[in-house]
């Protein structure tokens, strides 16, 4: 776009991400999913996106994974947990997997935050498991 235009037409411009694109439609419609799920009747759970990726009641943090029909696909089962009905259980292996997501893909999320005990736990936790997981043959 020619600079002039956006000199003096544009009032606010958004980043979609650290990348380039050919064109804008992709971001326009990037732009356009992230608004319209926050609108009533759009998402099946309104208040679903509250425990999006990045939201505050997250912390900031990435979501944990998330799990449907059926209890296998393949040869892979839904974490166990999951399937316990034990409530802080599932809870605590959300955090956990919240914590661990954005330590694996997006650090600079983490970096400088002080955890308070039990989140550092569960990270260290993390960290562990991912490592045997890496290390195996």
């Amino acid at each position: 776009m020619d600079q002039r235009f956006v000199d003096r037409y544009v009032d606010v411009q958004i980043s979609v991400g650290d990348f380039v694109l050919s064109g804008g439609e992709i971001a326009a419609l990037a732009l356009l999913d992230a608004v319209a799920r926050l609108q009533p009747g759009v998402l099946n759970d309104e208040e679903s996106h509250q425990f999006d990726s990045f939201n505050p009641a997250l912390d900031g943090l990435l979501d944990c994974p998330h799990y449907t029909r059926s209890e296998t696909w393949g040869t892979e089962g839904v974490p166990p947990v999951l399937l316990s009905g034990d409530h802080a259980a599932i809870a605590k292996w959300r955090r956990q997997q919240s914590l661990g997501r954005t330590w694996l893909r997006r650090p600079e999320l983490l970096a400088g935050r002080q955890l308070n005990k039990v989140d550092a736990a569960l990270l260290a936790e993390f960290q562990a498991e991912h490592l045997k997981k890496v290390k195996k043959p």
